[in-house]
């Protein structure tokens, strides 16, 4: 079963508080492109590209933040490393992708694999190949499924981090919702005291920062 297959089963470093560190970064992105494109000429077109601009930028700079999350490819493949194992991230649905980030592995990505070790997802497989585990995941992805109510055109968004076996399909889930500390309801006439916060961070700093990379010691 997916649901009892989780990503630190196989990957330590994939800890629930590292992956909702990333989950809820990427969620809040979503909703912060919704609120600021509120023009008539806004598309769908120009909603999922910033929101996708935004997302990277904002991982970009969480690794200098996060001593365990690096960069080693700072393109629009963008492809991060946790403790050295390598993920991607695509808005898309995981279980009918569309998109070929979704399921393509990339030539850094494969490189990094290959440092590690691990390079069974470049044979060519079919689908009654003896010696497949249906249950290991070879590669990472975090997937933010967009849905929108028709009627308010509302949008609502879920996070997983999804790995994938050799033949490309899902077999390990970790889903943000689960993972989401809920809010606390008062049970009396006393109301909490605001704590006052400093605003996130959500663009690259204007000063060139030089990148951290997986080759930094």
């Amino acid at each position: 079963m997916i649901n009892n297959n989780i990503p630190s089963n196989h990957v330590s470093s994939f800890t629930d508080e590292r992956l909702a560190i990333i989950g809820n970064a990427l969620l809040e992105q979503c909703y912060e492109t919704d609120d600021d494109l509120q023009s008539i000429y806004d598309s769908g077109y120009s909603i999922g590209c910033t929101r996708f601009d935004r997302q990277k930028n904002c991982l970009i700079e969480m690794s200098y933040e996060y001593d365990w999350l690096e960069i080693i490819d700072a393109s629009n493949r963008l492809v991060m490393t946790i403790d050295n194992v390598p993920f991607r991230f695509t808005n898309d649905d995981y279980l009918f992708p569309k998109k070929k980030a979704a399921l393509e592995v990339s030539e850094t990505e494969a490189a990094q694999f290959a440092r590690l070790g691990n390079e069974p997802f470049q044979m060519e497989l079919d689908l009654d190949y003896p010696n497949i585990d249906h249950n290991k995941p070879t590669t990472w992805r975090f997937y933010i499924n967009v849905t929108q109510n028709i009627e308010d055109e509302v949008r609502d968004y879920e996070v997983s981090f999804v790995g994938r076996n050799l033949l490309k399909k899902p077999c390990c889930t970790w889903n943000l919702s689960n993972h989401q500390i809920p809010y606390l309801v008062s049970t009396d006439n006393n109301q909490a005291e605001v704590v006052k916060t400093k605003p996130a961070k959500t663009t690259l700093p204007n000063t060139p920062a030089k990148r951290k990379t997986s080759n930094d010691k």
